[in-house]
């Protein structure tokens, strides 16, 4: 028996419906993050009320039938996974317990074979480590949460691994960076199955974008050099925001900092993983970043009010932050 999440489209005819439906698989296990599993079945329910022709059959199966508690606490029902027959789209989510299940030899064997029956095989932000795992990755680029990425490349050396993108294409295997990528996942192959009108809908309906442009980096907030607990240069980096638009030389950083050129040069490194003059140019993109998310001022006023300086620098610095340059973010993103 099996919990199938299916909504018939509300304008399909007779005829339509008696069309194969696709069938997506979504993977639950103990630990699972619910978003990775409830996007892409909102954006593939919504596909079916918006008209999607054939349907889709969205499925929460899991190793083990039965309930499943995921990383938030509380559980779900999960059904079989389908002993034979063709997957049009296995999902394989993220969340806490993946590296409990990556333990489980036959966790991963199943996991192999059923991937060999599916046209696409996704994961959703760490999921990523349980399609590697199974051997499902080698050879192929892929892209998983920026946090965990590191992790990926240094368990998997045969995964080609790219922290930049929000998800990523390699032959059938599709891998997306984290949580909410799993939608912007689902709506690209959503276009892919129905056209583009129906994505547009179905991200209308959803109040999220179509296509966000740029990678990851542009989300993973707060700045390293702010997040990390008990930075001691979190003082600084405080004045440095409060007064960006003053020429923070690194010889002004140290006497801030109270420390000598050489230790403090040194130790921020250590610190935050950076040298000053990047950090200074992150703290003043990331100003400049909510600057165009929340006011109507030109670049140039951004420019000058986080002390990039012009229009030019600012551009330059935010594709090189972000990846993505300030006109297009204010445009996909405000």
């Amino acid at each position: 028996m099996y919990v199938s999440f299916m909504i018939s489209g509300l304008y399909m005819s007779n005829k339509r419906q008696k069309l194969p439906r696709r069938t997506f698989l979504i993977l639950a296990f103990n630990g699972v993050q619910i978003i990775d599993i409830a996007g892409p079945a909102q954006v593939l329910s919504t596909a079916n009320e918006e008209g999607a022709d054939p349907p889709y059959d969205v499925r929460i199966v899991a190793l083990q039938a039965g309930l499943i508690e995921n990383a938030s606490g509380f559980a779900i029902l999960a059904g079989e996974i389908p002993e034979e027959g063709a997957v049009d789209t296995l999902v394989v989510p993220g969340g806490p317990g993946v590296h409990n299940l990556r333990k489980n030899p036959l966790a991963s064997i199943a996991l192999n074979e059923l991937s060999q029956r599916a046209a696409r095989v996704c994961s959703v932000c760490t999921g990523a480590f349980l399609l590697a795992e199974a051997g499902i990755l080698d050879g192929r680029r892929a892209v998983t949460h920026w946090r965990s990425s590191n992790q990926l490349a240094r368990d998997f050396p045969n995964v080609k691994v790219d922290p930049e993108p929000l998800f990523l294409n390699d032959g059938p295997v599709w891998t997306t960076a984290g949580v909410t990528a799993g939608i912007d996942l689902m709506l690209n192959l959503v276009q892919q199955d129905h056209g583009a009108a129906l994505s547009a809908r179905v991200a209308r309906r959803l109040v999220v974008y179509m296509r966000r442009a740029g990678g990851q980096k542009q989300y993973s907030e707060p700045l390293a050099l702010q997040a990390a607990s008990g930075a001691p240069f979190d003082a600084l980096s405080c004045q440095i925001a409060g007064d960006p638009c003053l020429q923070w030389t690194v010889e002004k950083m140290a006497e801030v900092a109270g420390q000598s050129l050489r230790t403090f040069h040194r130790r921020f490194e250590a610190a935050t993983g950076q040298s000053p003059a990047k950090a200074v140019e992150k703290i003043r993109c990331d100003l400049a970043r909510s600057l165009l998310h929340t006011t109507d001022l030109s670049l140039g006023q951004i420019a000058d009010r986080t002390g990039l300086g012009s229009e030019t620098q600012l551009r330059r610095a935010m594709t090189r932050q972000f990846g993505v340059n300030p006109s297009e973010m204010r445009d996909r993103f405000t």
